[in-house]
């Protein structure tokens, strides 16, 4: 399990999680969510827009996002997807959510 550095712009309620060693060598969107991947193809970061919203959805209790003190995640890669176990730390309380990522072999345009 990583520890993950987080960033949470309030005004646009978006949430960047990022590994602060790793560099991305493309990204992948789906929806709300920016997955970014270095060249080994691992997960190095996620942006999620309407972070309030997305995360209201998937976790069991809606959290304030400028309470979150600690992000780490749990990563394992398969043939053809990515499974996230993100544990997120409050000062009251520790959440998980999973996330599946599918495996998208083409380049970013961006990059």
């Amino acid at each position: 399990m990583e520890n993950f550095k987080f960033s949470y712009d309030k005004e646009d309620d978006n949430l960047f999680i990022y590994l602060e060693s790793q560099k991305s060598e493309g990204a992948v969107e789906m929806g709300n969510f920016v997955f970014d991947f270095n060249k080994d193809e691992d997960l190095v970061a996620i942006q999620i827009f309407e972070a309030s919203k997305v995360l209201s959805k998937i976790m069991p209790k809606i959290i304030e996002l400028a309470n979150i003190k600690n992000i780490k995640m749990e990563i394992a890669n398969f043939r053809n997807m990515t499974a996230v176990r993100m544990f997120i730390d409050t000062d009251k309380e520790a959440f998980m959510t999973p996330i599946i990522i599918p495996k998208i072999k083409q380049e970013s345009p961006a990059l």
